[in-house]
């Protein structure tokens, strides 16, 4: 039992300590419905060969979700070289995805090392994931003003509900009300809402808030919004820009 225990504290440490050797040239994946098929690239950075799977699953069941998306992907393994590059191409079958709205899927990339001589030590296989968001053609309004969109309101529970009336996807980071963070990273599906829990000091202390937050981009940049959250009613939180004098100092 003790040797087990040990082994597994091993594993965990080992598992913790890993490295990717393979990159990603993105940190999301956008597939744009005009178009047949997207693509990411995968690089070795590392002077020895790699294997890699790679698979795509549905984002709203997880790595169970994959066998039926009407989605190709290929290659699902390739050798690459050391220094080398392969090309993940994603292919859509042209039905099976809502029209109206963008869908999440996740893209795993496990990187499978070859078996090292040495003795006593432990190849790692490790997992990369990212986000692939499938947005089909003629969507109404522009991705990269969805953020703007959102409807934030103070709830009488003690609560800060976020409200997206948009088909994109909206990536969240951040979220701060009067700089005190209340979420890490939140993403709002289409047409969803959550709500996050207030600070205890700000909760029915009918005062206006500054409330903050951070926006990933398509090419996952972040863009930074601050407003004033009122006591009562809803927020659009503006985009802060570079001519934004009357934020300044409050976010």
């Amino acid at each position: 039992m003790k040797s087990a225990c040990l082994m597994t504290a091993v594993l965990v440490f080992t598992s913790a300590a890993a490295q990717a050797t393979v990159s990603l040239s993105g940190t999301r994946l956008i597939f744009d419905g005009r178009f047949r098929e997207a693509s990411v690239d995968v690089s070795n950075r590392s002077d020895a060969q790699v294997l890699i799977q790679a698979w795509l699953a549905d984002g709203r069941v997880g790595e169970s979700g994959a066998a039926d998306l009407p989605f190709v992907l290929t290659p699902h393994l390739a050798q690459l070289p050391a220094q080398g590059k392969q090309t993940l191409r994603v292919l859509y079958e042209g039905v099976g995805m809502p029209a109206d709205r963008e869908s999440l899927l996740h893209l795993f990339v496990l990187e499978i090392p070859r078996r090292s001589q040495a003795a006593q030590q432990l190849s790692i296989a490790v997992r990369q994931r990212i986000n692939v968001f499938y947005r089909p053609a003629g969507l109404p309004g522009d991705p990269a003003d969805a953020a703007q969109m959102l409807t934030w309101q103070r709830q009488a529970g003690g609560e800060l509900s976020a409200r997206n009336p948009t088909p994109y996807h909206v990536s969240l980071q951040n979220v701060r009300v009067d700089g005190v963070e209340i979420s890490d990273y939140q993403l709002l599906p289409p047409f969803s809402e959550i709500s996050l829990p207030l600070p205890a000091r700000v909760v029915g202390d009918g005062m206006q808030r500054n409330l903050s937050f951070k926006a990933l981009t398509d090419y996952g940049g972040q863009r930074d919004y601050c407003g004033a959250l009122p006591a009562q009613g809803a927020l659009n939180v503006p985009l802060i820009r570079p001519d934004s004098h009357s934020l300044k100092g409050k976010c």
